[in-house]
């Protein structure tokens, strides 16, 4: 099954309300996963780390320990998000 991913990190200044911050980049990728795939074997096919993102399926975080390819999540919308910052 082929699934797409939305990673969501910082990497761009911006100013807002006098404070610098981050405005966020996303970059979509679509990687092959199985029928057996945890969301940890996705950040690991992406060669991300666990520890520095939080995964998000339709807007909620779900566990690394959690099936993919569950049929009623075929479809769901999946989003990592870079919680910690490599500057």
């Amino acid at each position: 099954m082929e699934l797409t991913v939305k990673l969501v990190s910082n990497k761009s200044p911006y100013r807002a309300c006098g404070v610098v911050g981050q405005s966020p980049t996303v970059e979509e990728r679509k990687i092959e996963v199985l029928d057996i795939d945890t969301y940890e074997k996705v950040l690991e096919k992406l060669n991300i780390n666990p520890e520095e993102v939080v995964v998000l399926r339709n807007g909620k975080p779900v566990p690394e320990d959690e099936q993919v390819a569950e049929k009623k999540n075929a479809r769901e919308e999946v989003t990592i998000i870079r919680i910690i910052s490599t500057r």
